[in-house]
């Protein structure tokens, strides 16, 4: 079943990053917008936030799933069940149908006929992000229609269980209202009646034009908290790397003999580096590093190469250390 309102209608298509989103107003676009989303909460915020964009409110929303979110299965040879009954049978036996790959799942069926008789066709997506896009809608004031695939069966309507209880709910409360309603017709009149239902109906649009603005802040808040958190993030992360370089380059001069100069060193984040100079005696640089444990896993990188300096004969020496060497 689908709830069909009067206002404008915001059409969602979800893929498994983004959410792109149309506002239609009297038949026609009026706005578009999309938005990226890497969790559920994002989901959910970003549905809020772009109902929220269009300048026009829409007070309705259709969503269309696609695939890899969304499974969409033929199936046959199943018992000639009524339609209510089909979809109990699919939802019951969703693991039998469908990969859940340890998340609970939404599904629906109807039946189709086609050249080779009546078949089913049954939809499934997993219901944490069913009830994630609900919440989205609910908090942007919007009354779903449907949620199905984005090429299939548009009969499909994929709603997660606490969804469904509350229209049957509303069904069984809308009946009841209605059986109230049509007796206080025959005893008081139309007239009055009509004139309730506009003075509610006005009631509520002013509601949600009063919550649009704290919605907005709301989400914005949100925002800055995520952005100051990122920030502090990083800069925890600078200070523990500014520290690790300098631990290492005063272990590497305390272990240097004085005969010896540094001229080059590198390291990569996983701990292999190189360290680049001249001394004396070689050797005796790879042996001081290797005594002091100032670098770990100290090799010579090549031959030693001799070069007089200053009147006085010195090697050139390239070290590495821990795992394979930074290029």
């Amino acid at each position: 079943m689908r709830w069909r309102g009067r206002g404008g209608l915001l059409r969602l298509r979800i893929g498994p990053t983004t959410v792109r989103a149309e506002a239609h107003h009297r038949g026609g676009v009026t706005w578009a917008g999309a938005a990226a989303y890497g969790s559920l909460d994002d989901l959910t915020d970003a549905i809020a936030r772009l109902a929220a964009e269009p300048a026009e409110h829409c007070r309705r929303v259709v969503v269309a799933l696609e695939r890899p979110v969304l499974q969409l299965r033929t199936l046959r040879d199943l018992p000639p069940v009524k339609e209510r009954e089909l979809a109990r049978m699919v939802a019951y036996q969703a693991g039998r149908f469908f990969r859940k790959n340890g998340t609970p799942l939404v599904t629906d069926a109807v039946w189709v006929t086609n050249g080779q008789g009546r078949v089913a066709h049954a939809a499934a997506a997993p219901e944490p992000m069913v009830e994630a896009i609900v919440a989205g809608a609910r908090a942007a004031g919007l009354a779903i229609e449907g949620i199905g695939p984005v090429d299939g069966d548009q009969n499909l309507l994929l709603l997660p269980s606490s969804e469904r209880a509350a229209r049957a709910r509303a069904e069984r409360k809308l009946m009841w209202r209605l059986g109230i309603a049509t007796a206080g017709v025959w005893m008081l009149a139309l007239g009055s009646g009509v004139t309730r239902l506009i003075s509610a109906r006005r009631s509520v649009d002013q509601q949600l034009a009063s919550l649009q603005a704290p919605l907005a802040a709301l989400l914005a808040a949100r925002r800055e908290l995520r952005d100051a958190g990122a920030t502090l993030q990083a800069v925890a992360e600078a200070d523990q790397s500014r520290g690790q370089a300098l631990a290492m380059l005063g272990a590497v001069t305390a272990a240097l003999p004085d005969s010896a100069v540094l001229t080059s060193l590198s390291w990569s984040p996983e701990g292999a580096g190189i360290l680049m100079g001249a001394a004396r005696r070689a050797p005796e640089v790879l042996a001081r590093l290797e005594q002091t444990h100032a670098l770990p896993a100290v090799r010579f990188e090549g031959a030693n190469a001799r070069e007089a300096i200053g009147g006085r004969d010195w090697q050139r020496f390239t070290i590495g250390f821990g795992g394979r060497a930074p290029p």
